[in-house]
This record gives C-alpha cells, sequence and structure tokens, in this order.
C-alpha cells in the first residue's frame, strides 16, 4: 500500500491484483503471473527445485499457503516476484485509449497491469523482499545472499540492466527494510542475523547474530518519538523479537559503521512476554515510537516504545534500557497463513483471511461516524 485507498497484493495462485480499498473492488489484475507452488518440473534458465522447495522452508515453514512472494509498488509501477525464480514488473493502466494519463493511482477506475519486461539477471534467484525507495530504485533482497538495488525507469518498457548495487550476506535474506533518514538498509538473514547495508554504496558493514538455532524472518527501522533516535526490530522464526537501538550522529546522520548497534553485552535485546507463538512473518511501523508485528499464532500485535527513568546504579547506561517496549493492542482471528502486513499511520491492513484482505481503519473520521 503507496497511497490510500490504492492497494497491491499477490494471490495464493500466483495473480497479481489492484484494489480500491474504499470501494472493496479489483481495479486492475493479472491472472496466473507466478507459480502457485514450487513446479516438480522446473524449466531451464529457473532455480533448481531443491532450492526453491528450501526457500519456501525457511519462509514459510510448515504453513505455505502458496502463490505469489513479494510485491511493490511506486507511482504506477508494480514488482513482483515468485516461486518460480525472478522479478517481474508491471504498469497500472487504464482501459481508455488515453492509458496513462494520470500519475495518481486513485485515478484509476478500471484498467489492468501492462507487463514491462523482467530482471534478467534475477531470473535464476528467488528473490524474497522488495522495496522501491523515493527515487524509484527497486531494492531485491535475494535467497542466494544478495541485496541488489537497480533503477526502473519510468518508460513504457523496462530495459535489462545491471544493478546499482549488490551486497553479499552470510546467509539467504529473507526480508529487509530501508530508512532514507539514516540512508541505512537491514536484512534479516536465515542463519538468525540482522545485517545492516549502506543505501548510498549498497554495501554489508555490521551485522549481529540473534536467533539461535533459527532465522530471522522480518525487520522493520523504528523511529523513536522523543529522542530521534532509531532501533532495528527483528522478528524470528521462533516467534521472538530483537530490538537494537542504532548509534548514530543526531548532526549529520551518518551511522557508526565501525559500532553501530548501541548494546552491550549484558543487555537482553528481546521483548518480554514473548510476542509470538509461531514465526514473526511481518513487521510495519506506521509511525514513531509504534510498530507492528504479524504472526503464524493467527495474531497481529501493535508495540509502542516508551522512554523509561534514567538507572542511577548502572554505569553505562545505552539506548536499549532506556526504552522499554509495550504491547498496546493484540488482533486475533486470522488465518495460519497470515504472511504481509502494511499501514499508512492510520489503517492496517494484512492478508490472512478467506480470499479477502483484512483492513482496520483507526482514522479520527472513522472513529466520529461510529
Amino acid at each position: 500500500m503507496q497511497k490510500y485507498p490504492i492497494a497491491v497484493c499477490g494471490g495464493a495462485s500466483g495473480s497479481l491484483y489492484v484494489v480500491n480499498l474504499e470501494e472493496e473492488k479489483v481495479i486492475a489484475k493479472a491472472k496466473g503471473v507466478h507459480d502457485g507452488q514450487v513446479s516438480k518440473e522446473q524449466l531451464a534458465g529457473r532455480p533448481s527445485i531443491n532450492t526453491a522447495k528450501q526457500a519456501m522452508e525457511k519462509l514459510y515453514g510448515r504453513l505455505d499457503g502458496g502463490g505469489v512472494i513479494a510485491v511493490q509498488v511506486h507511482n504506477d509501477i508494480v514488482a513482483s516476484s515468485g516461486r518460480e525464480g525472478g522479478v517481474k514488473l508491471w504498469r497500472i493502466t487504464k482501459y481508455e485509449n488515453d492509458m496513462h494519463t494520470s500519475d495518481n493511482p486513485e485515478d484509476i477506475v478500471d484498467g489492468d497491469l501492462i507487463p514491462l519486461g523482467s530482471i534478467h539477471e534475477l531470473q535464476k534467484t528467488i528473490v524474497t523482499s522488495l522495496k522501491f525507495d523515493s527515487d524509484g530504485n527497486l531494492w531485491c533482497g535475494c535467497y542466494d545472499g544478495t541485496i541488489r538495488a537497480y533503477n526502473i525507469p519510468d518508460s513504457t518498457q523496462f530495459t535489462p540492466q545491471k544493478p546499482l548495487f549488490q551486497s553479499d550476506f552470510t546467509d539467504s535474506v529473507l526480508d529487509m527494510d530501508l530508512c532514507e533518514d539514516l540512508n541505512l538498509g537491514v536484512a534479516a538473514t536465515a542463519d538468525g542475523g540482522a545485517a545492516l547495508f549502506d543505501m548510498s554504496t549498497g554495501q554489508f558493514f555490521a551485522g549481529m547474530m540473534l536467533f539461535d538455532g533459527c532465522a530471522c524472518r522480518s525487520v522493520v527501522i523504528v523511529k523513536h518519538a522523543k529522542n530521534q533516535g532509531y532501533s532495528v526490530m527483528a522478528g524470528g522464526s521462533d516467534g521472538t523479537i530483537h530490538r537494537l537501538p542504532i548509534k548514530f550522529d543526531q548532526v549529520t546522520g551518518l551511522v557508526d559503521q565501525d559500532n553501530p548497534f548501541d548494546v552491550l553485552d549484558t543487555d537482553d535485546t528481546t521483548i518480554k512476554p514473548k510476542p509470538h507463538t509461531g514465526p514473526v512473518m511481518s513487521m510495519a511501523s506506521p509511525s514513531s515510537g509504534r510498530f507492528l508485528s504479524g504472526g503464524q499464532d493467527t495474531s497481529i500485535r501493535i508495540w509502542v516504545m516508551d522512554e523509561i527513568a534514567d538507572d542511577d546504579n548502572k554505569v553505562e547506561q545505552t539506548e536499549q534500557n532506556k526504552l522499554q517496549t509495550k504491547c498496546l493492542y493484540a488482533l486475533t482471528g486470522y488465518k495460519l497463513w497470515l504472511g504481509s502486513i502494511c499501514t499508512d499511520g492510520h489503517r492496517l491492513i494484512s492478508d490472512g483471511g478467506n480470499e479477502n484482505i483484512i483492513m482496520r481503519d483507526f482514522s479520527a473520521s472513522k472513529a466520529n461516524d461510529s
């Protein structure tokens, strides 16, 4: 969801849908453009069937509902990835003869998803996560342990090209998030780590192992509400969430790449009590000091980070022990294959329904209507 009420989602059968959430209407779609399941007979030029099956096991465990892996939208450009490998690009258009008369997705009444091509270099790679930055560059987290960024031109066709950046990580990348305020990205890796990379160069510079014997499944960078700081939140396949405050210069905005996490060896970085009883599949941050987590335990939780009083008995007070994280709400009743949540700060959108997108509206207008 880039601009309410327009959202883009992927289906279990491999289809893509653009929806108007207010009208509860599909306004554009492309049917069966990705594999719904890992094919028993992988075609030439695709990842091997063993690699694809291993990737799905890391991503979804035993609760795999099938379908599209990742989807992102920037203006009227949609990027999607599937189990067959690679990334496909689309443009949302109208059916009228002047098919691209407006840059505003909200003006679309009825249309289609027009294919622009694919990123050929990623054809043999399972792409697990996709993010557009504000310049329209597409960042791709890959199961082969790389993150690659591509410039996506605003044109009718996408010309295959080499990545702007490529960085190699210690293990498969399962999720990532970008923070342009700090020019910082973070990757969740299958070996249980959260790894930082510089968005100006794409290069990995630091990481921390957080989960013993399980994967780091989801990550988000959250801005603090009061002290202008930032923290990496990392969710694991065991249901736990770690919080790692980031060291940076508030004047220059530069992250301390030699020692980026403001934690001590004695700090317990986990949120207590344990947030989820199943893998933390997705996280998002709607506003400063708040974030959301969605798990395979059929729940979404809304969290707030509050400052606590300084402890004069501590020789060294880090950002880790200056904040406490509390759960404000637990929303339950989702399906086991809940895998994606997003928010614009007023509305919470998720999958995990019976062939439906679930929207919870917390905006002031809805509160006044009730």
